[in-house]
């Protein structure tokens, strides 16, 4: 019986001394209740939407923190606190540049504050607005291609607008990105004008002004094109084509509209490594998207780089490159140009939009050629899921 009293006390005690300790957590680290010196020789140096702040800290024993208090964008009181081993605090996300009043503090362990020192400065322009200043919105494919330099690297949100049936303006997709330079495309639009508008948003929820194109009316006509008929593709295979059948997969996967499924090569052949085909009928590509193989981004044997060649009338059987037109040179991007294996938000969406690539000239084709000189790892295979062309067919 005394054993088990024993045992019953014992956990209760542990319990007094932790509920003790909870309790002690909220409590200021020291009873003293004078007031420590405030920051000294503070330097107030503006920033694109913030400020970088230096000061003296104070010689306090029991320093702590000290911390600027200021009313953001919105109207809203805000803060900043670094710890006692720090000089200097960034204030970030405003939204304009009109006079900012900062408020200072150095902060104990008792949490006593010091009497505060107030100053006052005006930020560098937003980086959304210096964003804004680059965007230029332009006619494509069946849509409208929106470009901006982020020389500062800001992680943004690109809104991309468009307006719709209705006649009113409405969100088509957004791109969240901190490249120093993108371009995106909206697409699925008939080529009559149209008003294309882009919205720029920071994480601060800062918003830009909404940008219309530089045009006369704010419109612009989408040129046209369509998605070709895989049901139309016929294979061929040139005396330098590769084998991409290899290791259980099928030629015709590039074209069977499943990202699932790939092409494959055997490996350990020289480059370029190259498949052709027959589209069909005579078309002049727009753009074409390349799909990478389903879980290796930006890996493995992915191409990365690539040519692509064309020809109106079978050029015959030996596969001389002399005798193609050569449509475009392509090299697939991270956008984060991380190493291999690490991936962010931006580089997965980009995965799984897939390279697109568009064509500038209007060159007519019906014979196609991908041949890859390069893979994302060096290997000496090369494997991909899909490729999907759009463009306007020849009557």
């Amino acid at each position: 019986m005394k054993n088990k009293l024993k045992l019953l006390v014992l956990p209760l005690a542990i319990l007094i001394l932790v509920f003790a300790c909870e309790e002690h957590d909220h409590e200021p680290i020291s009873s003293d209740d004078s007031k420590p010196t405030p920051p000294e020789n503070i330097v107030v140096t503006p920033i694109n939407g913030g400020f970088d702040i230096s000061y003296d800290l104070p010689a306090d024993n029991d320093l702590l923190f000290v911390k600027a208090v200021y009313t953001n964008s919105k109207g809203e009181e805000a803060e900043v606190k670094t710890s006692r081993y720090d000089n200097k605090i960034q204030i970030l996300g405003l939204g304009d540049t009109s006079e900012k009043t900062i408020t200072l503090y150095s902060g104990d362990r008792a949490e006593n504050l010091s009497d505060p020192v107030t100053v006052k400065e005006s930020p560098l322009t937003p980086p959304i607005y210096l964003i804004q200043e680059t965007m230029e919105i332009a006619q494509d494919w069946g849509g409208a291609k929106f470009s901006w330099v982020n020389n500062l690297k800001t992680p943004v949100a690109i809104e991309l607008l468009a307006e719709g049936n209705n006649s009113e303006i409405a969100l088509v997709d957004t791109y969240y990105t901190e490249s120093d330079s993108f371009s995106a495309s909206i697409r699925g639009f008939e080529a009559v004008p149209t008003l294309f508008a882009a919205v720029i948003r920071d994480r601060y929820d800062n918003f830009s002004d909404t940008i219309y194109a530089d045009t006369p009316d704010k419109l612009i006509t989408p040129l046209h094109e369509e998605r070709l008929d895989k049901t139309k593709f016929v294979k061929i295979v040139l005396d330098n084509d590769n084998d991409w059948g290899r290791w259980d997969n099928n030629y015709s996967n590039f074209y069977d509209d499943d990202i699932e499924t790939v092409v494959h090569t055997q490996g350990g052949e020289p480059f370029p490594q190259t498949l052709s085909v027959d589209l069909g009928q005579n078309v002049i590509l727009s753009r074409i998207v390349v799909n990478m193989r389903r879980g290796w981004p930006y890996d493995h044997g992915n191409p990365k780089k690539y040519n692509l060649y064309g020809a109106k009338e079978f050029p015959g059987t030996d596969g001389n490159f002399d005798n193609w037109t050569l449509l475009k040179e392509c090299e697939s991007i991270k956008p984060s140009g991380l190493p291999i294996g690490t991936n962010t938000d931006e580089d997965m969406a980009h995965f799984e939009a897939g390279d697109e690539y568009t064509f500038d000239e209007q060159t007519e084709i019906r014979y196609f050629r991908f041949s890859v000189t390069q893979t994302w790892d060096g290997a000496t295979y090369v494997d991909f899921a899909e490729i999907t062309f759009w463009g306007n067919v020849v009557d």
